[in-house]
């Protein structure tokens, strides 16, 4: 979807201001942002517009097109520095604690308060939501990046099964090889690569090893003989992608393995959304499994809505449009759509398909074993700069630009110097 001029928000703005006058029943629209533009997440906005447009409230919709989130936040910058924010826009990550920090966003305590968000928000996602213990932002999703999506009738085909450990993947991924067929789809951003790259690490080190390092950012944890195996992996998963690669985006990766032309991709349970959108079943259409060893691990990424406290708007527009977010029938609905689990732990699961039952179990387990964890990829581990500085690591390892030995020692420096400036 094309970013829409922002003359043209103002126009629209104006008309349904107009309307809204001209008629008994109230509407209030407001301006909205966000990055949702493929099949499986427009599915997931109207979601969100439809439970809206049932309290009056109307989006006039800008939305970003592009892999990642930095050029949309760069809009977003635009936007506000010209003194035109949007009510709401659609954020993940470190980036809420950016906006809070400068003091743009609204407080939603009173709203969290009455919704009870502090019980039924796994406390791993609060932890970006909240700014100096303030609820700043809505989550509306938990995704989780620590899967395998595969073509089933491939897998059928060629006589594969849950893969347990590293070697199980590695003898699918040679199986697929020998047939043809692309063994392991994946595109050309470096998010992509670092996605894959943090599933390796959760899988190789463990929960401990993966929170200590990535997520606390503790050199007293940086073990050169784990972080050279995890490297070594990457290098031998280099063995089983194709040239496509450097040209493709995460969701034609995607569509490679619903077609078959690809056994398997590692990415977001976004893909779910993207395979429910194109009416597909899972066990007979596709499959999804845990990445190898990450069994009990649930790295996420949550979809969020911060408000902007400048907005021109009344403030019990914004509460609505924040709790309808938060509501369990929404948030039930919109995430059979996007795939994912819920982003409070107590919506229904019935009515989910298998792998999103399958998500809400494992978000349910894994926030009692404390290894709910951020995505490093998506921005939920680390600040900005940390984030951008071990993409570039991971991605010129991934490229064969550096060797395993010089990966080790870039991703080493990386975590020093963010120790060091974080007062580690």
């Amino acid at each position: 979807m094309p970013m829409r001029p922002l003359g043209l928000c103002a126009l629209f703005l104006l008309i349904w201001l107009n309307t809204a006058l001209a008629t008994d029943n109230a509407v209030y629209p407001v301006d909205v942002t966000h990055w949702w533009v493929s099949l499986g997440e427009q599915a997931s906005i109207q979601v969100i517009e439809r439970h809206l447009a049932e309290q009056g409230i109307v989006w006039i919709t800008e939305a970003m097109a592009g892999s990642g989130t930095s050029r949309y936040m760069d809009v977003v910058r635009r936007r506000v520095a010209a003194g035109n924010p949007p009510m709401a826009s659609q954020v993940i990550g470190y980036d809420i604690q950016e906006w809070a920090r400068q003091g743009k966003l609204a407080n939603l305590d009173a709203i969290a308060e009455q919704q009870e968000w502090d019980e039924v928000v796994p406390f791993d996602i609060q932890h970006l939501s909240k700014y100096q213990g303030h609820w700043v932002a809505a989550p509306i999703n938990a995704h989780s990046t620590n899967w395998l999506w595969l073509n089933q009738p491939q897998l059928s085909r060629l006589g594969l099964t849950v893969p347990d450990t590293w070697p199980d993947l590695i003898h699918m991924l040679e199986a697929a090889r020998l047939a043809d067929i692309i063994p392991l789809a994946i595109g050309r951003d470096a998010w992509e690569h670092t996605l894959l790259f943090e599933s390796v690490a959760a899988g190789a080190g463990g929960a401990e090893f993966y929170r200590r390092v990535f997520l606390d950012l503790d050199p007293v944890a940086l073990d050169d003989a784990m972080l050279g195996l995890i490297f070594q992996r990457m290098s031998q998963l280099r063995e089983y992608m194709d040239e496509g690669m450097n040209t493709r985006s995460w969701d034609q990766g995607t569509d490679l393995v619903r077609t078959g032309q690809a056994l398997m991709q590692v990415q977001g349970s976004w893909v779910n959304g993207e395979f429910n959108a194109h009416g597909m079943i899972p066990g007979q259409d596709f499959a999804c499994f845990r990445f190898p060893d990450t069994q009990g691990v649930f790295l996420f990424n949550s979809d969020q809505y911060m408000f902007f406290k400048d907005y021109p708007v009344d403030p019990g527009i914004r509460n609505t449009f924040a709790s309808t977010l938060m509501e369990v029938e929404l948030q039930r609905e919109l995430n059979i759509a996007t795939g994912a689990a819920p982003a409070r732990v107590d919506v229904p699961r019935e009515s989910f398909n298998q792998c999103g039952q399958r998500a809400i179990n494992d978000l349910r387990a894994a926030n009692m074993r404390r290894t709910v964890m951020g995505s490093i990829a998506m921005g939920n581990a680390n600040p900005g700069k940390v984030k951008e500085a071990i993409y570039t690591v991971v991605s010129d390892h991934l490229l064969g630009r550096i060797s395993d030995a010089q990966a080790v020692d870039r991703m080493k420096a990386v975590i020093i110097n963010a120790a060091r400036s974080q007062g580690n």
